[in-house]
C-alpha cells in the first residue's frame, strides 16, 4: 500500500507551475503587452500598463502586491470597531456587527498525556467519523479548538453547526463554545488593527498556519500550544458526498492536463507539482473509500494584557513553529476576518489553505497538551504547560481512574524515587489517612519527626506480633517459616506443620511461633530431615538470631498514632533482611487497617520479592487490597533487581511481575538505558512511553494510572525540604 502524502504546502487554491491562476494569467496578460508595446513605435502606454500588471501579480509574503492592495483597500474602508453580540440560531445580526454562530459544542473527558498510549489518534479518528457523517448529511463545519488561559486551565473543544452524535469520550456542553470566543454577553467588541485587536481588557492577534512542512503533523501543532493565553483552532468545512467526490476528480483531471501541457512546452516538473499530483490522487481515492473532503484552515490566537506581551508571545510562538516545520502568516489586514473564522462552528473558506480529508485529521491530532488526573489532595508535580499534578491512589479509585490503590515507584539512585515516596506520604498524613513505612535503612526519620512520633525498631526496640487478627495466620506462619528456611516449604515439612498447628488448638495460639516450636521440639535432635529442619527453624525465629522479630520477650509492641515507621536498618546488612521485611510488612498491615484508607510503604522491596514463599503471600494481600483499604506501596532501585527474581521464564519471576503489574499506579523515574527494554517487556510500554522514560531527568517521572499517562516534574514545597533530603552525609 502506498504511504499517505501528509498536509504540506497550501492547495486550496489552484496553481500552475508555482502561480495561482489569478497570477498566471494576469503575468500572461503583462508579458503580451510588454511584448506588444515592444513592437510598437508609440507604446509607451501599453508598456507601462503591462509593468503594472506585472508587479501586481508577483507573490509576496503569501499574496500579490495587487492582493496586498486590495487588502489595504478594505481594512480602510470597512469599520473599525468589530461588535459581536452572541445570539440563538435563526436570530437576525444588527447592521455593522459579526454574531457569534449559534453551534453544537462538546468538551474533550481527557486525563493525562494522549499521545503516550495512542488515544489521540483513536480521538482523532472518532472526529473523522464526525467529519463523514456530516458529509453524507449534506456536509457542515466541524471545528476543533484547544483553548488555553493559564496552564491550570486547558479546555478542548469540538463544535458543529448541525445537529450530530459526539464521538466516544466527548461531553455535550453548551458554555464551552462562548469561552472559546471570549465575547462577553450581551456585547463585546474588539477595535481592528493592522496584525492585532485591541479591546478593554487586553489585546489579541490570530496567526493562520500556512504551510506544514514537517512529517508528523501531531508533534508540529504541538508548537502552537504554548503556556501563554492561546487558542489553536482546527476548522474544516465538510463537503456533501456527491459534491466532494466531484471536487476531487476535477482537481485530479486538471492537475493532469496541466501537467501533460506542461511537459508538452518543455517544461519539467518540479517536486512540488508531483508531490500535488500524488496528493490529488490520493484524495481522490480516500473521497472514493467513503472519506470527508473540506476546506482546511489552523488558526492561532494569542492574548495579553498589554501589546508588549502580545508582541513577545508572537515572536516565540514564530520561532517554536519554525522549529517544528511550520510556517505561520500573521494576517496583516485581516484580523477581524481571520478571529471571526476561528470561533467554533464558522466555515473557514476566506481563510481556508488546503484541501483535506478526515483521513488527514489523524495526523493533525489534538491535543497534545497534559491535562492531569483531574483528582483532588495535595499536588506532587507539574505536567508539562506547568498544569499541577495530583496522584492519590484512593482518590484515583474512587473516580474509576484505576482498578486498585497499590502503587509501585522505580528509579535508580539519585533520580528522586525517595522524593516522589516520601511526598506521597506526606500528603497522605496531611489528609488524615494512617500510613505505615517499612524502613530498611534508617531513612524515614525525618517524615516521622514531623509526625511527631519515632521509628520503632524491629528486633531492637521490641517485637510486633502480626498474627493476632490475621484474616488467615496458618498461611502467614507458612511464609514466615519458608522466608527464614530460604525457600517453599516441601509437601512433608506442609504435613508436619499442618500437624503441628492442629496440636496447638483450633484457633491457634496468641504466640503461635512459640507455641509451633514447643509443638516440634523434639524433632530438634533427631527424626527425618525435613522435619529436624522445620523445628530448628520455628527455635530460630524464637529464640535464635531471628528472635525479636515475631517473637520476644514480653509483650508485643502497641502501634498507634497516624504514622508508624518499622526501622529494619539493625538487619539491613544481614541474611535476615527478607524475614524481616515480612515480619514488618505483615504487622504494617494490621496497624493500617482503619475505618479510613491506609498506606503500607514497603521500601527496596527486592527483599520480599527475591523470597517465593514471601512473594505468594504477598500476591493474596494485594488483591485484597480493596477489602482492606489499604495501599501497597512498593519501592525498588533498578527493575533489573525483579528480573533477578528467579531465572528466565521461570514461575517465581513472573509472580514478581505479575506483582508490579497489578499495581494501577507506577512512578517510573529514570532507569538505565540498558533495562528499558525489561521495563517496556514487564509493564508493556508503547515505544513513545519507552522513549520518553529513556529521556527523563532526575526528578521527572513518567506517570502510569490506569489508562493514563502523565510526564511529570516533580515539585517539592518548602515543607517537603527536610522531609526529602538523604544527601546530609554528602554535606557533613
Amino acid at each position: 500500500m502506498t504511504e499517505r502524502v501528509a498536509l504540506g504546502a497550501s492547495d486550496v487554491v489552484a496553481r500552475w507551475r508555482g502561480l495561482s491562476r489569478p497570477q498566471a494569467l494576469g503575468a500572461a496578460g503583462a508579458v503580451g503587452a510588454l511584448a506588444d508595446a515592444a513592437l510598437r513605435t508609440h507604446g509607451a502606454l501599453e508598456a507601462a500598463a503591462g509593468l503594472v500588471v506585472l508587479a501586481a501579480v508577483l507573490p509576496l509574503a503569501g499574496a500579490t502586491l495587487g492582493g496586498w492592495a486590495l487588502i489595504a483597500a478594505r481594512y480602510v474602508a470597512r469599520r473599525h470597531w468589530l461588535v459581536v453580540r452572541p445570539r440563538e440560531r435563526g436570530a437576525a445580526t444588527p447592521p455593522g456587527s459579526r454574531a457569534i454562530r449559534a453551534v453544537r459544542a462538546a468538551s474533550l473527558v481527557q486525563r493525562g498525556r494522549l499521545d503516550l498510549t495512542g488515544q489521540d489518534r483513536r480521538l482523532a479518528g472518532g472526529v473523522g467519523a464526525l467529519a463523514e457523517s456530516l458529509a453524507t448529511g449534506g456536509g457542515g463545519a466541524l471545528t476543533w479548538h484547544v483553548h488555553r488561559t493559564s496552564a491550570r486551565d486547558v479546555t478542548t473543544v469540538l463544535a458543529a453547526d448541525s445537529e450530530v452524535v459526539w464521538p466516544a469520550g466527548w461531553r455535550a456542553d453548551a458554555s464551552v463554545a462562548a469561552r472559546v470566543v471570549g465575547a462577553r454577553d450581551p456585547i463585546d467588541g474588539w477595535l481592528e488593527r493592522w496584525d492585532y485587536l485591541r479591546r478593554e481588557d487586553g489585546v489579541m492577534t490570530v496567526l493562520r498556519v500556512g504551510q506544514l512542512d514537517a512529517g508528523g503533523h501531531h508533534a508540529a501543532l504541538a508548537a502552537l500550544q504554548g503556556e501563554g493565553d492561546t487558542t489553536v483552532s482546527v476548522h474544516l468545512e465538510v463537503l456533501g458526498t456527491a459534491r466532494g467526490r466531484r471536487q476531487v476528480e476535477r482537481a485530479a483531471h486538471r492537475d493532469g492536463s496541466e501537467r501533460a501541457v506542461a511537459r508538452a512546452a518543455g517544461f519539467r516538473d518540479t517536486a512540488r507539482a508531483a508531490r500535488v499530483a500524488t496528493r490529488a490522487r490520493q484524495c481522490e481515492r480516500e473521497v472514493a473509500e467513503g472519506r470527508a473532503l473540506g476546506r482546511l484552515a489552523i488558526l492561532v490566537v494569542v492574548r495579553a494584557e498589554r501589546l508588549a506581551s502580545l508582541r513577545a508571545a508572537r515572536r516565540a510562538l514564530l520561532a517554536r513553529a519554525r522549529a517544528a516545520g511550520l510556517r505561520l502568516e500573521r494576517g496583516g489586514g485581516r484580523q477581524a476576518t481571520w478571529l471571526a473564522a476561528s470561533w467554533p462552528g464558522s466555515a473557514p473558506r476566506a481563510c481556508a489553505t488546503h484541501w483535506a480529508t478526515s483521513a488527514d485529521l489523524e495526523d493533525l491530532r489534538l491535543p497534545a497538551h497534559d491535562a492531569g488526573t483531574g483528582v483532588a489532595g495535595g499536588t506532587l508535580g507539574v505536567v508539562a504547560g506547568g498544569a499541577p499534578f495530583r496522584a492519590d491512589p484512593f482518590d484515583l479509585y474512587e473516580a474509576g481512574i484505576v482498578a486498585n490503590p497499590n502503587v509501585v515507584v522505580a528509579g535508580a539512585i539519585g533520580t528522586g524515587k525517595s522524593t516522589v515516596v516520601k511526598m506521597l506520604l506526606a500528603r497522605a498524613l496531611e489528609r488524615g489517612r494512617r500510613v505505615v513505612v517499612v524502613d530498611p535503612k534508617g531513612e524515614y526519620g525525618a517524615l516521622a519527626s514531623a509526625a511527631g512520633v519515632a521509628p520503632v525498631r524491629l528486633g531492637v526496640d521490641g517485637w510486633c506480633d502480626p498474627f493476632d487478627g490475621a484474616e488467615d495466620p496458618r498461611a502467614l506462619v507458612r511464609a514466615v517459616v519458608g522466608a527464614a528456611l530460604g525457600g517453599p516449604l516441601s509437601p512433608e515439612q506442609l504435613f508436619d506443620l499442618d500437624e503441628a498447628w492442629r496440636g496447638v488448638g483450633p484457633g491457634g495460639a496468641a504466640r503461635p511461633l512459640r507455641a509451633l516450636a514447643r509443638q516440634l521440639r523434639d524433632a530438634r535432635t533427631g527424626g527425618e530431615p525435613g522435619r529436624r529442619a522445620l523445628a530448628l527453624t520455628l527455635h530460630r525465629l524464637v529464640e535464635g538470631d531471628l528472635a525479636g522479630l515475631f517473637d520476644g520477650e514480653g509483650p508485643a509492641l502497641r502501634l498507634a498514632g497516624p504514622l508508624t515507621v518499622l526501622d529494619l536498618s539493625a538487619q539491613w546488612s544481614s541474611s535476615a533482611l527478607g524475614v524481616a521485611a515480612l515480619s514488618a510488612v505483615a504487622a504494617a498491615q494490621r496497624v493500617a487497617q482503619s475505618p479510613r484508607p491506609g498506606y503500607v510503604a514497603l521500601d527496596e522491596a527486592w527483599a520480599l520479592l527475591g523470597d517465593d514463599a514471601a512473594l505468594t503471600w504477598l500476591r493474596g494481600s494485594w488483591k485484597l487490597a480493596r477489602a482492606r483499604g489499604l495501599s501497597h506501596l512498593l519501592v525498588v532501585h533498578r527493575w533489573g533487581d525483579v528480573s533477578a527474581v528467579g531465572d528466565a521464564g521461570s514461575a517465581r519471576r513472573e509472580r514478581a511481575r505479575g506483582l508490579l503489574r497489578e499495581c494501577e499506579t507506577t512512578w517510573l523515574l529514570r532507569q538505565p538505558t540498558d533495562e528499558a527494554a525489561d521495563i517496556a517487556a514487564a509493564l508493556d510500554l508503547s515505544a513513545r512511553e519507552v522513549a520518553a522514560l529513556t529521556a527523563l531527568r532526575r526528578g521527572e517521572a513518567l506517570v502510569r494510572y490506569g489508562p493514563h499517562r502523565s510526564l511529570v516534574r516533580v515539585r517539592p514545597g518548602a515543607a517537603d525540604r527536610d522531609l526529602i533530603d538523604t544527601d546530609q552525609a554528602m554535606r557533613a
